[in-house]
């Protein structure tokens, strides 16, 4: 009944939030399959007349202009449907870290004897790699319905017991809306709502829960946390864009107020469309239904816009994502953001901050050694962890770019979370990670970008030098440079 199985339908009573939430969600998706010629998902850019410029700040994905912005509340359906339905998306790069060998901790030999870690923690180091395929469907179905949809191949997802690469597929992000537009002299009304399978992914300004820049993700080490080399650790659950199934209601009032709320849950039963290909054991596994909320001031005035907002979640978490009856963990995220831009050809300038705060409460199960079904997870009862990120961006003439970001993941102290352990631990128990992220770009036509980014590692998991409990490694050994191909079509 929790999952939302085909089962669970007959005891669904009308006045429950789960019975407004399956309903609103099939009359969307009845919608889109009856709505005729359904199955021509034009590119934005064909169905809009437009260049990528219209909707992206310097053409750079995923920051949006103004015009973009009402692109996408409006539900992707802004121009005419087009009868190509499809685009494809490439993203390959070379990657190479500061220092994988460090004498006391890993062995050059990759034998991984006394206790060291052998060198395929970086298997990809130095080598050119296709990191990423996409497909993607997407645009006006009706004058009021439309669809951004993405299938996504991971050439390198996992190694097999020969040490061979296995591909993966599996879906990606996941945005159906049903939106319309009221004017009237005194008014610009934009309501909505989505169907969707990222925390976050509806939002339009992309401060909290993106990077600022659409960058392919760095070949990581394949037996460690993907995220390790390019960013800290660990962040709020609202900024990670977990796969669960989210029913969204929004408004955007004369240009100026944006106020959003949703329901998260997981993304199985009928929804698992929205997370094909992705196991139970690599998606968070939610209880219920989780509210998000998101607030915004908007104003834009000649070349020139600005915002400030507010975010926020409340989740419960299963602690093991393959057991619906684990001890549960409570995240609370609450944030503030906001985003400047001036766009007046040939300049595009835009800078960006978000703060965000998570306070995660744990069952007695999972911290408690009084409690006998102690499972010795944390240390604390509670934890916080607080992400800060910055960013500003400069283009000019839509073809070259650069940009610098900061971002500082700081938390609580849990000698349990945070414990000593090669590479990814903490000698104080704490996950202190600040980075600064320098990058240049260059598109010589639209749809390809040529970038080059620096991952410089001031802290990590708490320290700057033995960090992590075991070794003399430094932060600055998880330094990274990073060369990448973007393209399109």
């Amino acid at each position: 009944m929790e999952h939302g199985t085909a089962s669970a339908y007959s005891w669904v009573r009308p006045g429950t939030p789960r019975f407004f939430f399956h309903l609103a969600a099939w009359l969307i998706a009845a919608a889109s399959l009856f709505a005729g010629e359904a199955q021509a998902l034009p590119l934005f850019a064909r169905q809009t007349g437009q260049n990528c410029v219209a909707c992206h700040a310097g053409g750079q994905f995923p920051a949006l202009t103004p015009y973009g912005r009402i692109f996408k509340l409006t539900g992707y359906t802004i121009g005419v449907r087009n009868p190509i339905p499809l685009s494809v998306m490439i993203q390959a790069g070379m990657t190479k870290v500061a220092n994988k060998t460090n004498g006391s901790l890993l062995d050059p030999n990759g034998s991984g004897g006394n206790g060291a870690m052998p060198n395929d923690n970086y298997p990809r180091d130095g080598l050119f790699t296709v990191s990423q395929a996409s497909l993607f469907a997407g645009g006006k179905i009706t004058d009021n319905l439309g669809l951004f949809a993405q299938w996504t191949l991971d050439p390198y997802s996992q190694q097999n017991g020969q040490g061979k690469w296995v591909s993966h597929t599996a879906s990606d992000q996941f945005d159906l809306r049903y939106a319309d537009r009221l004017i009237n002299p005194g008014r610009d009304l934009i309501v909505g709502v989505s169907l969707n399978n990222n925390i976050g992914t509806t939002d339009v300004w992309n401060t909290f829960n993106n990077p600022f820049q659409m960058v392919p993700s760095p070949i990581g080490p394949a037996s460690l946390q993907a995220n390790v080399f390019t960013g800290p650790q660990y962040s709020p659950m609202l900024t990670q864009g977990n796969l669960n199934a989210g029913l969204n209601a929004y408004a955007f009032w004369n240009n100026t107020v944006y106020a959003e709320v949703g329901l998260y849950r997981n993304a199985n039963g009928i929804y698992s469309i929205m997370s094909q290909g992705v196991s139970s054991d690599n998606t968070t596994t939610l209880k219920g239904y989780n509210p998000y909320w998101r607030l915004a001031l908007n104003h834009d005035w000649g070349a020139n816009s600005a915002m400030i907002g507010l975010h926020g979640l409340n989740a419960r978490v299963y602690s093991d994502p393959t057991n619906a009856s684990s001890p549960l963990i409570r995240n609370d995220d609450v944030g503030i953001d906001g985003q400047f831009q001036h766009i007046l050809d040939p300049h595009t300038f835009s800078a960006q901050f978000s703060y965000t705060r998570e306070r995660q409460r744990y069952d007695n199960a999972l911290w408690d050694p009084n409690n006998p079904a102690y499972t010795g997870s944390y240390a604390n009862s509670s934890n916080t962890i607080d992400l800060l990120k910055l960013n500003a961006t400069y283009i000019y003439l839509a073809k070259y770019g650069a940009s610098l970001s900061y971002v500082s993941s700081q938390g609580s102290k849990d000698a349990i979370l945070y414990a000593a352990n090669p590479i990814t631990g903490s000698a104080n128990n704490r996950p202190g990670t600040r980075v600064w992220i320098p990058e240049v770009f260059w598109t010589p036509i639209q749809y390809v970008r040529i970038g080059f980014q620096y991952y410089k590692y001031t802290q990590f998991m708490g320290g700057s030098t033995a960090y992590d409990g075991v070794s003399s490694r430094s932060a600055k050994d998880n330094d990274l440079t990073f060369l990448y191909l973007w393209a399109a079509y």
